[in-house]
């Protein structure tokens, strides 16, 4: 007995202090499993290099049980052909090995292929549970891929959702302009996958909600404005809050007529000093224009813009300044149950959901100082 505690003690402190474990997400899956597949289609009312756009479609979905979880890796494998089909394997090599040279310049080694190793939850092409489940259509960030944040994903079609996502794509390049023609063009993406899903068989299309991060998270807001089709709006840290300017100049976005409930999930607040060399928006609030319908404001304070996207957390090599890598961990989780309880409130008419999001943070479980949570009522 004494000779195996000697060992594992030999192999724990063998390990180097600077060892980094892969991603943790620390929330348990719900009930189902998860099923993982992808789709190749195509827009044939836009053009893109010449084609028809190319939507690369990811679906997880509530599964039978069984079969082997994916790696990280099996999604990265996703970029090599997010803007061409056609692409043969060794130039989709290509493509992620350039693709992780420029996100991983200044990331050890060791720490990148931990996490292309990390085991997630959903089972590539597992066979699909019967049934109609709500849709989440999920838009990534400015010329992100469509496994951004894979971890929510799964998440939530664990809880009995239908997750559909594409890749954010440039109007005639893989990469996208901050302006207002990619947004929209972005939005118009969104609304493809909602068309999409009415086809599909384990979709309730009457309860569909439409999920971004940053740029993703202001397309969603002007696909919203013009489709009545999208019931419930999540945003992390979405970019609707900062570009009230530009989104003004938008002739069918009118806040005060949006009947869509959103959750926007906030980072802390930039010190003073960085925006006055950013030179944020303060023109307005679209937020607090949206008085046809309930808004949540959660500001998590561990987090900033980029930890609200995963594929970020994983290969980035970011900085966390007075808040741990841990501490911005247990903050991503708390920030998918967010977002679980407020689609099962809205979508769902679970009323635990909506009492989940009404309590003060502590009330659920929260650390103190962890989140400051507002909400602004319908008023119209």
């Amino acid at each position: 007995m004494f000779r195996l505690v000697a060992i594992f003690l030999l192999v724990i402190f063998s390990i180097p202090a600077n060892a980094q474990q892969a991603f943790p997400f620390h929330n348990k899956p719900g009930a189902y499993a998860v099923g993982f597949r992808t789709v190749q289609q195509s827009d044939p009312s836009r053009s893109y290099k010449g084609k028809p756009r190319p939507i690369q479609t990811a679906i997880w979905y509530p599964a039978q049980k069984g079969g082997q979880p994916m790696r990280y890796d099996d999604y990265l494998q996703l970029l090599g052909w997010d803007d061409d089909f056609t692409r043969p394997p060794a130039e989709r090599d290509k493509v992620l090995a350039e693709w992780l040279k420029f996100v991983n310049e200044d990331k050890p080694a060791a720490e990148v292929a931990a996490e292309r190793k990390a085991v997630l939850w959903a089972v590539r092409d597992a066979k699909a549970l019967p049934g109609k489940f709500p849709v989440v259509i999920y838009s990534p960030s400015i010329s992100s891929n469509v496994f951004e944040n894979a971890e929510m994903m799964e998440f939530l079609a664990s809880h009995g959702y239908l997750v559909i996502a594409s890749p954010a794509l440039g109007v005639a390049e893989r990469w996208q302009k901050d302006d207002l023609a990619h947004a929209e063009l972005q939005a118009a993406d969104i609304r493809f996958l909602v068309g999409y899903a009415m086809t599909l068989p384990q979709a309730d299309g009457s309860r569909l909600a439409a999920a971004g991060f940053s740029w993703g998270g202001m397309a969603n807001v002007l696909a919203a404005a013009q489709d009545d089709r999208i019931k419930a709006l999540v945003c992390l840290d979405g970019t609707v809050r900062y570009r009230h300017e530009m989104l003004s100049k938008v002739p069918y976005l009118k806040p005060e007529q949006l009947r869509t409930p959103l959750l926007y999930l906030a980072q802390r607040p930039p010190p003073f000093e960085r925006g006055l060399k950013f030179k944020p928006d303060h023109s307005g609030s679209i937020l607090q224009k949206m008085k046809g319908a309930d808004v949540w404001l959660l500001t998590m304070y561990a987090m900033e813009h980029f930890h609200f996207g995963t594929s970020y957390l994983r290969l980035d090599p970011l900085t966390f300044e007075e808040f741990s890598r841990e501490e911005v961990a247990q903050s991503y989780a708390l920030s998918a149950r967010y977002v679980l309880n407020f689609l099962n409130g809205t979508l769902k008419g679970d009323k635990a959901g909506f009492d989940y999001l009404m309590k003060k943070p502590e009330q659920v479980g929260v650390a103190p100082h962890t989140v400051y949570s507002q909400h602004f009522p319908a008023s119209l």
